[in-house]
């Protein structure tokens, strides 16, 4: 009979948590429509080489007639790690060039020292490109 005691509470608490309100749906996300919300492409592959423990930076980058960086697109850093190096660089296709050449280039360094590097890979076009492996030589 020790039940009936607390019925009647518990019966006020049920009754409670129905007379609430319902929780308000939430509000959908607009985007905006401005020219730079675009969504950003990629290039994606793979490293072969970077030893473990080494600081990767791909970089995506105009280069000028006497070969020489003029701005950087895009730009990701990663941390070798002996074994093939899966990688992603996102960029925004608004701001690609076309009329200027476009590299993708690659560094390793160790112990702040250059020890291997991406041969400089043209990227001709702005749309999403997967590359494969691609394979780092030792620095000169």
């Amino acid at each position: 009979m020790r039940l009936r005691p607390a019925l009647l509470p518990l019966l006020l608490a049920l009754l409670a948590g129905c007379g609430s309100q319902p929780p308000e749906s939430p509000t959908p996300v607009k985007l905006s429509s401005a020219p730079h919300s675009k969504l950003l492409n990629e290039l994606s592959g793979s490293l072969i080489g970077a030893p473990a423990g080494s600081d990767v930076e791909l970089a995506l980058l105009e280069v000028d007639r006497r070969d020489q960086p003029d701005r950087l697109l895009s730009n990701v850093q990663l941390k070798g790690r002996g074994s093939e190096l899966p990688f992603i660089l996102q960029f925004n296709p608004d701001a690609f060039p076309h009329d200027q050449r476009v590299e993708l280039r690659g560094r390793v360094t160790r112990a702040g020292q250059l020890i291997m590097r991406l041969p400089a890979l043209q990227i001709r076009n702005a749309s999403s490109q997967a590359l494969g492996p691609l394979q780092l030589v030792p620095a000169p």
